[in-house]
């Protein structure tokens, strides 16, 4: 029976790490707008309910890949990012209704409300990979107190208490030596 306790404890520990390791690194790849990006791939936690016209609903997270800049044409959909500081809104959607390009210019593509350049877009929505309403635990992994009781006090815990298990170990060493430098002696 213990060693099936021992067995689910070890499986909940390796599961805690991997989603400590996996939050961590989503916080240390986010750019000022909240959005994890890897490369050209991005993970983004849908923050707006401006989007479920578009079909995708707040707390969603969604992984989109950027493609060439000759990829978004007329009539794509597309993520980009453009902050919002005052509604907390950095993830907009839309459909281009036209492309142009100035000489020597990085390409610009006109939304229904903005002009925005090739650089601020995230990636074509078709090619997304949507992932449901899991983006309110990534939220709470992801804030700062959400972090630092879910993911550091756990951790400071670990190590204090391997640090101690180690010193009742020396200590039962050192004692268990003793004993036996004394009966040698008599």
């Amino acid at each position: 029976m213990k060693s099936i306790i021992n067995f689910f404890k070890e499986i909940l520990i390796g599961i805690w790490v991997i989603i400590a390791i996996f939050t961590t690194v989503c916080l240390l790849s986010s750019n000022e707008y909240g959005i994890s990006e890897f490369g050209d791939t991005s993970l983004f936690i849908v923050d707006n309910r401006s989007l479920e016209e578009f079909g995708f609903n707040k707390h969603d997270i969604i992984i989109v890949t950027k493609g060439l800049e000759k990829e978004y044409t007329e009539g794509s959909g597309v993520f980009y990012s453009a902050g919002n500081i005052e509604t907390k809104s950095f993830i907009n959607y839309s459909i281009i209704e036209r492309a142009e390009r100035a000489d020597g210019a990085e390409d610009s593509f006109y939304f229904a409300d903005d002009k925005v350049s090739y650089g601020d877009i995230l990636g074509l929505a078709n090619g997304a990979l949507r992932i449901k309403k899991l983006g309110l635990l990534l939220g709470l992994l992801e804030s700062r107190w959400g972090f630092m009781f879910l993911i550091i006090l756990p951790t400071l815990y670990a190590f204090v208490y391997e640090v101690y298990t180690i010193a009742v170990e020396v200590k039962k060493k050192s004692a268990k030596e003793l004993a036996e430098a004394e009966e040698n002696d008599d």
